[in-house]
């Protein structure tokens, strides 16, 4: 018996299926590059979703039946060169991954496929399958050897593959031209910019480490991997040509700011350090911070691999005691800003599998597959199929999947170990069923809208509902796959319904919606140097006349109001969400409502046509008192964004009103996606914060009291990155 240690894993791309990554690409609809980076990242991923399934009684029972009944394929171009051996191939595939994968099955698509279409990665993952069983057979493996050993080994490969081969690959991506480029950018030059940015990614990837130290936190860390590695080429190498672009570049910062709230309690607090310590502006401080978050993130990611949160977690961890090294020579006081080499957090739990009990005895009718582990099957060339058994028509060994696969159904709709909680899939008579794939079940969300993505039967409507409000509804592909726009919930934990209108299906996932959004707390230090009202890189007669900077105002809605050129259209963000567009008029002034922020310090960035920053201010919000009360709410109705603007996401609008509040409906075209009631907060002020994704969204606003009135407002808009 050999395991596959991560040598040996490698290896099994190469000899086992490396002549064979064309034809299987080309039967899943893939090219050879695409195809091997699919099974690259993707064998691991399958390897240890079967050790946990076989760590279970019924789980070890159902891997040793498909051990003892898939033919001893010599190769996977052997297996392929049979007749019919790719669509044989899949349906094995089809009927194992369910039973044995669990919902795992979809996820691992979703996590390898990145901008490859999931279809087709779900399709040369069901090819692959019952290959990879095949070959864990012949080699000797077990359910037990599965079990024990092969988790402890895959989390070996990450860890070995981590600490120094990651971080010095960090070093010397973030440094040299590189590095002056992305301090340049932040507003630093020459040399300063350099050691800037040195001195940065190390507090930066303390704060990823404290966030993502639990399976929970590496979740969220993962769920920016899109955004993220879109600033990474393929080959890992930043692309700094996006520092050219302004409007990139605000762009980056945006996501930053986000970033950095989530990673540190007190961002500002973090940005007034590091600039004493590295010197210039706290706007440059602040700024380097909010453009390097991201950046770090996606080198990181793409260094790191497609692996699950828990082994990101403890990747994390294994990084604490070796920040210190990485600051540059004096810039020690930077170890003030750094989490201690030892954590007071218990993180074992969130990262370690649980203590194993003895394993539960067989089942009798489902013995271990001993006639092939007493006979050693020797090497065999991809040219030698004689090993393979002669399939010349209907391929029998199927039949003995065809029952596993029902029996393995019957299994998992009465064990729910196998499927996670909060995420339960109801199974019909015909074993179809609805899947969740993205978010993750019990995610940690911001206040915003999200995709929800998973599988259910193909054809079926499925009817999305959040705590007995339907807000959605999708026709499944003909691939299986379905995606919907759900508006943005209520901070809370919302428990979604999904119901199949024909399959009688369903399914419950929760998410914890924390904040107001995916905005960032920042203070005074970050606009040290600007001098009053009219603050950043004013251009002519740019400025920012109220609120001043540093200015205190009560809970509520509020104008921010400046002065420009005639004609000029601007974009006013919110700690990086935009609040819609402002068209300076012909005396020079421009005006724009803030529609009740969350009580707090918000920055309020002002950008130009091409998203080049023109100038920032700060405000502290007030938090409304706990007596106060919307019931006698009579304000006139009034709306923060106007029709047909063209706006980056997230994005927030809203007003004031009477009554209790109002209902916005979500359309792409004529086709709803979603509703959300939004009720009046205790200054008579309402707020809806949108993610949609990009292209054109029309928002519909009722009264709640009246949802089947005529709209008071409809606005379309076009939404951008």
């Amino acid at each position: 018996m050999s395991l596959p240690d991560e040598k040996n894993l490698a290896e099994l791309v190469e000899s086992y299926f490396g002549p064979a990554v064309e034809p299987l690409g080309r039967a899943a609809g893939l090219g050879p590059e695409e195809a091997e980076r699919v099974l690259r990242e993707g064998l691991p991923l399958q390897l240890r979703a079967l050790a946990e399934s076989a760590h279970t009684p019924s789980g070890s029972a159902q891997v040793a039946e498909a051990l003892a009944n898939l033919p001893a394929f010599p190769s996977a171009s052997a297996a392929l060169s049979e007749p019919d051996g790719a669509a044989q191939l899949q349906q094995a595939g089809e009927l194992l991954a369910p039973v044995l994968l669990g919902d795992r099955a979809n996820t691992i698509a979703a996590q390898v496929a990145g901008p490859l279409e999931r279809g087709s990665v779900q399709k040369l993952l069901h090819l692959t399958l019952p290959l990879v069983l095949s070959m864990l057979g012949q080699r000797g493996l077990t359910a037990d050897d599965l079990s024990s050993a092969l988790p402890e080994v895959l989390a070996e490969r990450v860890e070995s593959a981590g600490a120094e081969d990651v971080l010095d690959f960090l070093r010397r991506q973030l440094s040299g031209r590189t590095a002056e480029q992305i301090g340049r950018a932040a507003g630093y030059s020459g040399n300063a910019a350099v050691r800037a940015v040195q001195g940065a990614w190390p507090v930066l990837l303390g704060g990823l480490i404290e966030r993502g130290e639990s399976e929970a936190g590496a979740a969220e860390l993962l769920a920016r991997r899109r955004d993220a590695e879109r600033l990474v080429t393929p080959e890992g190498d930043l692309k700094t040509s996006l520092l050219e672009d302004p409007a990139e570049v605000a762009r980056i910062e945006g996501q930053g700011r986000s970033l950095l709230s989530s990673l540190f309690a007190n961002p500002g607090a973090v940005t007034g350090r590091f600039g004493s310590a590295v010197g210039g502006s706290g706007a440059n401080a602040s700024r380097l911070l909010a453009l390097l978050g991201p950046l770090l993130m996606g080198l990181m990611l793409q260094r790191v691999g497609q692996v699950p949160a828990a082994e990101l977690s403890r990747l994390l961890s294994s990084w604490r005691g070796r920040l210190e090294g990485l600051l540059p020579p004096g810039l020690g006081s930077l170890k003030a800003l750094l989490p201690p080499p030892s954590s007071a957090k218990t993180v074992a739990t969130a990262v370690t599998p649980p203590p194993r009990a003895a394993p539960a005895p067989k089942p009798p009718a489902a013995p271990p597959p001993t006639p092939r582990e007493a006979t050693p099957v020797p090497p065999a060339s991809p040219t030698t199929p004689a090993s393979a058994p002669a399939r010349r028509g209907f391929p029998w060994w199927l039949l003995p999947l065809l029952l596993l696969g029902l029996g393995g159904c019957w299994l998992l709709q009465r064990q729910p170990a196998t499927t996670p909680a909060g995420n339960t899939a109801a199974t019909d008579m015909a074993g179809q069923s609805i899947l969740v794939n993205s978010p993750s079940s019990g995610a940690a969300l911001p206040a915003e809208d999200f995709v929800m993505r998973g599988t259910a039967p193909a054809g079926d409507t499925l009817i999305i509902e959040d705590e007995g409000q339907q807000v959605a509804s999708v026709n499944v592909g003909s691939d299986g796959t379905w995606e919907a726009a759900i508006p943005a919930p209520t901070p809370g934990e919302h428990t979604y319904t999904i119901r199949g209108q024909d399959s009688g299906a369903r399914s419950e996932f929760k998410v914890n919606v924390t904040g107001e959004g995916g905005g960032t707390a920042a203070t005074t230090e970050d606009t040290a140097d600007t001098g009053g009202a009219a603050t950043g890189a004013a251009t002519g007669a740019f400025a920012i006349s109220e609120p001043a900077s540093g200015a205190q105002l009560p809970a509520g809605g509020f104008s921010l109001r400046g002065t420009g050129t005639p004609g000029q259209t601007l974009q006013v963000l919110e700690d990086g969400t935009s609040l819609g567009n402002v068209t300076v008029a012909e005396d020079g002034t421009w005006s724009l409502d803030v529609p009740s922020p969350a009580a707090g310090t918000h920055t309020y960035t002002v950008q130009d046509e091409n998203g080049a920053e023109l100038g920032t201010t700060t405000a502290t919000i007030a938090a409304a008192e706990a007596n106060a009360s919307a019931a006698t709410c009579n304000e006139e109705y009034t709306l923060s964004i106007t029709d047909g603007q063209t706006v980056s996401q997230p994005f927030r609008f809203g007003g004031v009103g009477q009554g209790k509040g109002y209902s916005v409906t979500v359309k792409r075209g004529d086709r709803v996606v979603g509703s959300r009631d939004v009720p009046l907060d205790n200054t008579c002020g309402w707020s809806y914060q949108s993610r949609p994704g990009v292209g054109t969204v029309t928002y519909e606003v009722r009264p709640l009291s009246d949802p089947a009135a005529a709209p008071l407002s409809t606005v379309t808009l076009t939404v951008t990155e």
